[in-house]
């Protein structure tokens, strides 16, 4: 009779793939959608021929829960009026509060690009993304690129060649 137990590490691979996919689900706030976008900075620069606005000096956009931070960002819409944006900073930050919870995505890069068609934020140049409960950290992945999506609620982690690889740090439970 053949032996069908499974080996340690394929449980523990099973679990860790379970672990993945469970904590890959950031469900942001969905009455984020339908709030207006408000950008402050020190300053702005509009060019009205190509449709962009410039910011810069501690610049903030704001839509709903959504909050980018950074340095400097180009603005722009298409004719359906989503927003488009790309933000610099030393770090680019973003926050968002995840619907039904007292929980938080944050992230920084120092890159972050915004897609408000999509609701994709998509960080790059050492990413790092946060989930926390309140102000206590659950989980953590960092990477030279990340994707966050807003409406999938998914996110995903890359190491380009000759990066450090992409790591997530989970914290251990409440006993």
């Amino acid at each position: 009779m053949t032996d069908v137990r499974p080996s340690r590490w394929g449980l523990a691979l099973f679990l860790l793939v379970s672990l993945l996919a469970s904590t890959g689900s950031v469900h942001a706030e969905k009455a984020d959608r339908e709030k207006p976008t408000t950008i402050d900075a020190d300053r702005l620069s509009h060019d009205d021929q190509k449709q962009i606005t410039t910011f810069t000096g501690n610049v903030v956009l704001t839509k709903g829960t959504l909050i980018l931070r950074g340095d400097r960002m180009e603005f722009w819409q298409d004719s359906a009026g989503n927003a488009f944006g790309t933000m610099i900073g030393k770090p680019a930050r973003f926050r968002q509060k995840r619907d039904g919870v007292n929980e938080f995505m944050e992230g920084e890069s120092g890159r972050l690009d915004y897609n408000g068609k999509d609701e994709i934020v998509t960080l790059s140049q050492n990413a790092l993304l946060r989930r926390l409960e309140g102000d206590t950290l659950k989980d953590q992945v960092a990477g030279d690129a990340l994707t966050y999506n807003n409406i999938t609620e998914h996110y995903q982690v890359e190491s380009l060649q000759g990066q450090p690889r992409s790591r997530m740090t989970l914290m251990p439970g409440k006993r």
